[in-house]
């Protein structure tokens, strides 16, 4: 039986039968998302859900069966496995989405209850602009322009990656369109249009050593794999720990973060004529005093 998908119009085949396993429906269910143009690493996020924890437990189940007390078991299955929290969210979420969607289309007639898993956010990690510097120094000459971009404008890699010649006019850098895993041509992650801004420095630089670019041409061709062994082998040689992405994107906006509370606390010190800013942060930072 096709039915059209509720998400994103398009046919869906889901054969109805007398027994529908739950491991089977979800396998169709993620390659209908994959056909549907969804991005690589979430359909592998997908794909090892099914393998390692649906259809190992209820793979052989008929869906129209799965309960709330089938989910609260499920739930407590995946607990004494000892997995975090976090990936046992993203496994329920999983289930709970498939089901969601076959009940749209009718072929469930309720939805069970999911437990609330509760996460504990992580603080992200960031790194300096002088480290950022001794990490780059470690980096192929080479390759060295790809990660200042990242570093100075907090972009995406995957943006990066995807950058024209025409895309940067002077110290502004417009982001259209993102390369994915698979190095497919995508549009931005929100799919918008982003302005990003970079030192008239590395604009003077590009400048100069990117002029004979034509305007379609790309600026990068270095793999995702590359820019990960890249990254990995410059951190090693500087001796820093730290992902790409929080090491640019991250750490960009931390940057920022910490640039306006030292403004914000300097202009405040000196409207209020402290001598000493240890004063200004006792007193007068927000939380500090109560606001009626």
């Amino acid at each position: 039986m096709i039915h059209i998908c509720p998400t994103c119009g398009t046919d869906l085949l889901f054969e109805v039968t007398a027994i529908n396993p739950t491991g089977k429906s979800f396998e169709q269910w993620v390659n209908h998302l994959e056909a549907s143009g969804l991005s690589y690493a979430y359909i592998s996020k997908l794909k090892s859900i099914l393998a390692n924890y649906i259809r190992p437990t209820l793979g052989e189940m008929d869906l129209r069966a799965i309960s709330s007390r089938v989910v609260f078991d499920f739930y407590s299955t995946l607990l004494t496995r000892g997995l975090a929290s976090k990936t046992i969210k993203h496994i329920l979420d999983a289930l709970k989405g498939l089901l969601n969607h076959l009940h749209r289309l009718e072929v469930i007639t309720k939805m069970p209850l999911f437990p609330r898993v509760k996460v504990v956010a992580q603080s992200k990690r960031w790194i300096s602009i002088e480290t950022q510097k001794s990490i780059l120094n470690h980096i192929a000459p080479q390759h060295r322009l790809f990660f200042q971009i990242l570093f100075e404008s907090g972009m995406r890699p995957g943006e990066a990656r995807a950058l024209k010649r025409r895309d940067i006019d002077g110290t502004i850098i417009t982001v259209e369109r993102a390369l994915d895993e698979r190095n497919n041509l995508r549009p931005t992650k929100t799919g918008h249009v982003y302005q990003y801004q970079i030192s008239e420095a590395l604009s003077l630089f590009i400048e100069l050593n990117l002029s004979h670019y034509l305007p379609e041409a790309n600026l990068f061709t270095l793999s995702r794999s590359g820019i990960q062994r890249a990254w990995t082998m410059a951190c090693k040689a500087a001796q820093v720990s730290i992902p790409l992405y929080q090491a640019c994107r991250h750490s960009k906006a931390s940057q920022i973060n910490e640039w306006c509370e030292h403004d914000r606390l300097s202009r405040l010190k000196s409207a209020l004529q402290h001598e000493h800013v240890a004063t200004t942060i006792k007193y007068y930072t927000l939380g500090a005093r109560e606001k009626l």
